[in-house]
């Protein structure tokens, strides 16, 4: 039997007030945590997993579902990460309101930090089973895409500062906050677009799918508006795709104490963006097929107006770039699984401001790290262009993760090609420590052992080996080029 850390609490579940009134009562649960170690000055962890919600029993007769043994690793690290990111599939199968609390709140009750401003969580295609892109643009007020974004980009202030000992903006406060974080470029291209040609940013975004789905009924909104997934904050209006700041909003004014990394998390929606088995209705007689406009153009805008020295990151459910992966084989086919979504890197390719004549380009203002799941295994790519090919110059790169093993059944990967320097099937999942000039990596099993490490500074596009220290350390120092057969010392204690 394997052991367990057992939680003290005096409730089943965390329960967070989701009216303004509610939040000012004292808290309906209390729990003891027993990591009690303050957070490590001068850099930023983050914990991020994805494909998750099985629960301890399993959903369905595949078996092997791991979920409670890697929320058990996690509950381990101490101190606690600054933040959690959930990258979609958070409840199998089909999202149903019913599971939140055994599957999600119970099992991560020791993330859940007084403020609630921790765990964060983007949207998977199991979670909105059931579910298509609204036929209405819902609250996108005004003519034009400008006002529309303008609006999420409001809400996206609130939700961000929203938190229990935070004093939350008013609309106009944050209205005015928003109309001075839109790039110019963005704002006038975004007026061009009518507002009934931009999807909704928040739950209005998802309505019932016509011909019903997995699980039948489309529970997005349920989703959305349950406070410990990160899309709302205190009965604010819930954002399907929204941004985290660290240590607090841009638009505010937040600013890092001396030493600190500043981090922006973009916690997009790909569901309805160009991806295989998406919730945008197909094309019928003379329409084109719908566009998330609205999303794109909110995408491109946190990218462009992210301070300098910022380090961005972008975590979503699908995979632009992702090996081959099988649910099983069959008379030596692939049967199941998913590889690279074309139609997505192409779309980002475009938002990250690539012209046609330069497609091998990151553009101008694309992510750092790009986090996804949808594939149940490890893949971590080199730094790479749009193109997926090797980074040439620095600054041009991106490196995109895979981490699909929270805890459903494992897929079997393929034969991986060049352009990764890692992957495997087993499930674990990524700790990420943000110093100021350098990022380092470890992806951890259900056991607790690192299955690849890495790091790198700021700019690089070479990775280079972890020279001391551990992810538990208090201290680890980047060090030589990892050498071409992969294989890196052990690092000093």
């Amino acid at each position: 039997m394997r052991a367990r850390l057992v939680v003290v609490t005096t409730c089943s579940a965390l329960l967070v007030p989701l009216s303004p009134a509610a939040a000012q009562a004292p808290p309906a649960c209390e729990f003891v945590d027993p990591c009690k170690a303050p957070r490590r000055a001068g850099e930023v962890s983050l914990v991020l997993l994805g494909d998750s919600g099985y629960g301890e029993g399993g959903a369905s007769e595949w078996g092997g579902h791991e979920q409670a043994t890697v929320a058990g690793r996690i509950d381990a690290l101490c101190p606690r990460p600054d933040l959690v990111f959930f990258l979609g599939d958070n409840i199998y199968w089909g999202g149903n309101p019913d599971l939140f609390g055994p599957r999600f709140d119970t099992m991560y009750r020791n993330l859940f930090d007084a403020e609630h401003r921790r765990v964060h969580a983007a949207l998977g295609n199991h979670d909105v089973k059931g579910c298509q892109l609204a036929a209405e643009p819902g609250f996108a007020i005004g003519e034009t895409c400008a006002d529309a974004l303008e609006r999420a980009l409001r809400e996206d202030v609130r939700r961000d500062v929203a938190t229990g000992g935070a004093v939350a903006p008013t609309p106009a406060q944050a209205a005015e906050a928003a109309a001075r974080w839109v790039d110019p470029d963005v704002r006038e291209r975004a007026s061009k677009v009518p507002a009934a040609d931009c999807p909704s940013a928040f739950d209005a975004g998802y309505e019932q799918r016509q011909a019903g789905g997995e699980g039948g009924s489309c529970y997005a909104s349920a989703a959305l508006r349950h406070s410990e997934f990160g899309f709302l904050r205190r009965g604010e209006t819930p954002l399907r795709y929204y941004t985290v700041d660290w240590p607090g909003p841009v638009a505010l004014g937040a600013t890092p104490a001396p030493g600190e990394p500043r981090v922006r998390v973009l916690v997009a929606d790909s569901n309805t963006l160009d991806v295989v088995g998406g919730v945008i209705p197909a094309a019928t007689g003379k329409e084109a097929a719908r566009t998330d406009t609205l999303q794109l153009l909110w995408l491109e805008n946190q990218l462009r107006t992210a301070p300098a020295e910022t380090w961005t990151l972008t975590v979503m459910h699908h995979p632009p770039f992702s090996p081959r992966g099988c649910v099983f084989r069959f008379l030596g086919q692939c049967i199941g699984g998913h590889d690279d979504e074309k139609g997505l890197a192409a779309q980002l390719r475009s938002t990250w401001g690539v012209a046609g004549s330069e497609e091998r380009s990151n553009g101008t203002h694309h992510p750092d790290l790009v986090f996804t799941a949808h594939n149940h295994f490890y893949a971590r790519s080199r730094s790479i262009d749009g193109l997926g090919y090797p980074a040439l110059g620095a600054g041009s790169g991106v490196r995109y993760f895979v981490t699909g093993g929270g805890g459903a059944p494992l897929y079997r990967q393929q034969p991986l090609h060049a352009r990764y320097a890692s992957g495997g099937s087993f499930h674990h999942f990524v700790y990420l420590r943000l110093e100021k000039d350098a990022a380092f990596f470890w992806a951890i099993d259900e056991r607790g052992a690192v299955k690849d490490s890495a790091c790198f500074h700021r700019g690089e596009v070479v990775d280079r080996c972890i020279a001391g220290g551990t992810f538990t350390s208090a201290t680890v120092t980047c060090g030589d080029v990892v050498p071409p057969s992969g294989a890196c010392p052990a690092p000093k204690p």
